[in-house]
């Protein structure tokens, strides 16, 4: 297949990425926190101005998250884009921070709890992993996609943004050492969201990342987002690992990962066998395994 060519991305361009994922946890989410929590101080606040976006029309503002005091490892932590909340939570190792951090985007209508066999195998290795609800992430009547899919994405790489921008004020977190997980539709918002966000990103963790959904985005109103992906991703100059199973995909027809791998400059291809689309049980430890192999050979590589 020929390589697309790197053509210049306008700054209006984002993200489409996502992917189904409305199959029951790995586990089951705990029911919230059932020990007392309080609210940590925090007075710091992200204005308008030092959020400046990259791209024109990604305005939004981010004010410091909530961090609740807990008295296990899991936090329960209150994101904020333009004053809306974003539910989430963070997981800490054992030992002392900052620690290199894993922000996991989830797919389709993806809850809490969702990821937590991955996120428990993340932590037991030495990684903080960060994990929240999408705004819009309500499944609706009969489980149907989003009519205007492409409205839908653009939402979530908001809410994504949001919460990376928010990282800073985590002092257990070491901002250089960000990295995106992106399963299903996640995966296409991790995608653009990391393209665009290169400086503070280092590298992607793709998981049956839903790219086929880039054709097949439409917009109540005016577009917000690229739908031509592939100039995008040859644009990425942090590396990548797609990991798939044999087992289902929904990546839908294979050129579309095909045209990815020829479009990343900087990416590794793992099949795993057995595993369909959701990744859970056995496959489930393989992807862990697998990402933290590439995570360190990356940062081999960087110091190198």
């Amino acid at each position: 297949m020929a390589k697309r060519v790197k053509s210049a991305i306008t700054l209006v361009i984002v993200l489409a990425l996502l992917v189904s994922c409305g199959n029951a946890p790995e586990t089951e989410a705990t029911s919230e926190e059932t020990e007392e929590t309080t609210i940590a101080t925090t007075t710091a606040e992200t204005t308008a101005a030092e959020t400046e976006p990259a791209y024109p029309g990604f305005e939004y503002t981010v004010n410091a998250p909530l961090v609740m005091k807990s008295s296990s490892n899991t936090k329960p932590v209150v994101f904020y884009r333009d004053v809306n909340a974003i539910k989430g939570r963070i997981t800490y190792p054992e030992g002392n921070g900052p620690f290199k951090t894993i922000i996991i985007s989830s797919g389709l209508y993806g809850r809490l709890g969702r990821y937590s066999n991955k996120v428990k195998s993340y932590t037991e290795r030495g990684y903080a992993v960060v994990e929240f609800n999408f705004q819009n992430g309500a499944p609706p009547p009969g489980y149907a996609d989003p009519e205007y899919l492409g409205d839908f994405i653009y939402d979530e790489v908001l809410d994504l943004f949001a919460v990376i921008d928010s990282m800073k004020f985590i002092p257990e977190v070491d901002i250089s050492y960000l990295y995106l997980y992106g399963h299903s539709m996640g995966g296409l918002v991790a995608s653009y969201c990391g393209t665009m966000r290169q400086d503070q990103i280092k590298g992607l963790i793709l998981v049956d990342p839903s790219f086929y959904a880039a054709d097949i985005m439409n917009f109540e109103g005016g577009e917000t987002i690229t739908t031509d992906i592939y100039p995008l991703f040859a644009e990425c100059g942090i590396p990548a690992v797609l990991i798939t199973g044999t087992e289902g995909s929904f990546g839908e027809d294979p050129h579309f990962f095909d045209e990815a791998m020829e479009a990343f400059p900087n990416i590794e291809y793992v099949v795993i066998d057995g595993a369909d689309h959701h990744m859970d049980g056995a496959a489930s430890e393989k992807v862990v395994e697998r990402s933290i192999e590439a995570m360190t050979s990356w940062e081999v590589a960087e110091k190198a």
